[in-house]
């Protein structure tokens, strides 16, 4: 449900960009550190969304990295907790079963 609104969302936001740039259509001059330009407002506002969404992307893909390598060392985390796990359980048999054996009735002559 979550990746539904976020579609609807990226849907309308498209939407009032396209709209807004068609609107502004003007030509503005566009000053460089080293140079102007002028071009149209529309290809300014595009551009700009583009760099928004590229910058978005990458840092988004730092994310999803730093995800994955915290669930590495989660899942070697819980593997150890298992094996910790599993060796005190076995342990817990084996005691169990001496401790059956040494209580059992000695037999009365």
């Amino acid at each position: 449900m979550k990746v539904q609104w976020q579609v609807i969302v990226g849907i309308v936001l498209a939407i009032v960009i396209a709209i807004f740039a068609i609107i502004n259509v003007d030509s503005v001059e566009v000053n460089f550190l080293f140079a102007k330009a002028s071009w149209p407002l529309i290809l300014i506002i595009l551009g700009s969304v583009l760099i928004g969404c590229l910058i978005f992307f990458c840092l988004n893909i730092v994310r999803v990295n730093s995800m994955k390598k915290q669930i590495k060392t989660l899942e070697a985390a819980k593997k150890d907790l298992e094996r910790n796990l599993a060796a005190e359980k076995s342990r817990k048999v084996k005691v169990s079963e001496v401790k059956v054996a040494d209580e059992a009735p000695k037999p009365t002559v």
